[in-house]
């Protein structure tokens, strides 16, 4: 009995021992002893029994067929080559009469002489090719199997489409599809022998067919030896036998669970956001913090040349004619600048930020006994209107004084007009 196909990737077995001798037909020159032909002692009516019980009679009957094709050297002369011609093709014949005689399909037979002919007449061209180059081919390509059983050249193509159309009906050419399983295991490449992906494409050809064969097979019997430890190396998977559609529905979910865990985020975080810009919304900003408006609170005595007020948004300074508010060459504020004194001080009391008394005179040396310089009458004037502050409400921690005597003037010193002007103290408020 045949051995069922070798897994593709395996390496391939070699058939059985040479099969008997078979007679030329009638007509027919007598065949020469090849290596392919059946050795002597073996009749055709035993080979014919033979074939006939086999489970695959159209394997078993293109067996020296496929030898000759397993065997085929690498680099053959032409002269070799013109006589295994011959000889192959008397094995062609033999294998068609036995198949007629075993009572083969006619299309089975048909179609496989016509793939192991097209299979024959490429290995053995190529091996031509590698010993003298193209040159070397023409006689056989003349004269090809292929064209003398069929008329045909095209069977590089062939071979694939007629096994595309067996494939649908698998169950009723299990036997012929197993036979061009053999054929492509042994080197027949036809349309796929170039190009980039060529043996990727044949290889996934012949996986196809060894699992259709194998699907219709029983279970494979018990070894005969048990123990047996296998040196065969399992074939490595490969990408490109993962069905497509899989790969299309692992890529699909993996898209949508990403899809779905973005979504789920961009609708948390809006709502984050959506909840904070509520919050600035419904947020009342805090009071601003109070301003001084002295210009308008002390426009009297602007207007009556007692006070002048210089303020913006930084700072706001009160200036104090220093004859107005205190006795020439005295420290003592007039009485009578007490209740304006009261009123800054009240609205100073309101308002954040440090204040600074400064004094100032002109640059007439002083001469009294109190005071040694121009500087300690400055300081001691300034101190008695930070005094003055402090008791009508302004905090102490804020006030500071500072006696700068005839620094910084305002007017020329040269005339009486001007050294009045620089006699003043000024009332600083800074955030």
């Amino acid at each position: 009995m045949n051995d069922v196909p070798q897994e593709p990737g395996a390496e391939p077995r070699k058939l059985p021992p040479p099969v008997p001798k078979v007679d030329p037909t009638p007509g027919e020159p007598a065949r020469s002893e090849p290596a392919f032909s059946v050795p002597p002692g073996e009749p055709d009516a035993e080979w014919l029994a033979k074939i006939r019980l086999d489970r695959n009679p159209l394997l078993e009957a293109a067996r020296p067929l496929l030898r000759a094709l397993a065997d085929m050297p690498e680099k053959l002369d032409q002269l070799t080559g013109d006589l295994l011609r011959n000889v192959i093709a008397t094995e062609v014949r033999a294998f068609q009469r036995l198949c007629e005689q075993a009572s083969i399909r006619r299309d089975h037979t048909l179609a496989a002489r016509y793939c192991l002919c097209t299979a024959l007449d490429e290995v053995a061209m190529r091996a031509l090719s590698n010993h003298g180059g193209q040159n070397n081919v023409g006689t056989w390509a003349g004269n090809a199997l292929a064209t003398i059983f069929h008329e045909d050249t095209k069977g590089g193509d062939k071979v694939y489409l007629l096994t595309g159309r067996l494939m649908q009906g698998s169950n009723e050419h299990r036997d012929l599809l197993e036979v061009i399983y053999r054929i492509l295991s042994f080197g027949f490449l036809g349309r796929y022998a170039h190009g980039s992906d060529g043996h990727r494409r044949h290889e996934a050809v012949r996986q196809r067919i060894y699992n259709e064969v194998m699907a219709g097979r029983e279970p494979v019997p018990a070894a005969l030896s048990p123990n047996a430890k296998s040196t065969a190396r399992p074939k490595r998977a490969s990408f490109y036998d993962f069905p497509v559609w899989i790969t299309v529905t692992l890529l699909s979910l993996v898209l949508l669970a990403m899809w779905g865990y973005y979504k789920y985020e961009l609708v948390t975080r809006a709502g984050e956001i959506q909840k904070q810009i509520g919050d600035i919304v419904r947020m009342t900003p805090p009071p601003a913090p109070p301003v001084l408006h002295l210009k308008t609170l002390l426009e009297n005595e602007i207007a009556a040349g007692t006070v002048s007020v210089d303020e913006d948004t930084h700072h706001s300074a009160v200036t104090f004619r220093g004859d107005a508010m205190f006795a020439p060459g005295g420290a003592s504020v007039q009485p009578s600048m007490g209740p304006l004194i009261a009123k800054i001080a009240g609205e100073i009391a309101k308002v954040p930020g440090k204040v600074t008394v400064q004094g100032y005179t002109d640059n007439q040396p002083i001469h009294s006994n109190q005071f040694a310089s121009n500087q300690a009458l400055s300081e001691d004037r300034a101190t008695q209107v930070m005094q003055m502050l402090q008791s009508d409400g302004v905090s102490a921690s804020r006030l500071e004084v500072v006696g700068k005597g005839d620094a910084d003037p305002v007017a020329d010193n040269s005339t009486p007009q001007g050294r009045a002007q620089n006699r003043r103290v000024e009332i600083l408020v800074t955030p």
